[in-house]
């Protein structure tokens, strides 16, 4: 956000709170205290999901590079072309929000 903004917002905030009697002001302080943790508990789990994700690619690409994990790629690329050829597949499509869906 722009400072002009947040300068703006931050001379409402002032107003607001010397306008208030003293317990509604703690509140208004707490709250915002809420949002601040709020803020970091995102930036977390934000976090911990690339950490989640990052250590889920390492274990494919681990898999992966075993004769093992080769043989069983080649198993789920047969079963997969034996379900297409069977017809038991759908056509699918990615929308404008990148997700998968019927196509």
């Amino acid at each position: 956000m722009n400072t002009i903004a947040n300068q703006e917002y931050e001379q409402t905030l002032n107003q607001i709170v010397r306008s208030l009697p003293p317990n509604r002001a703690e509140q208004l302080v707490e709250f915002a205290r809420f949002l601040e943790a709020q803020i970091l508990s995102e930036a977390l789990i934000q976090e911990k999901e690339l950490a989640e994700i990052e250590a889920d690619n390492e274990r494919w690409d681990t898999l992966l590079d075993t004769n093992a994990g080769q043989y069983l790629l080649e198993k789920l690329a047969d079963e997969a072309l034996a379900g297409h050829t069977a017809g038991k597949t759908k056509p699918m499509a990615v929308n404008n929000r990148g997700q998968i869906v019927p196509g």
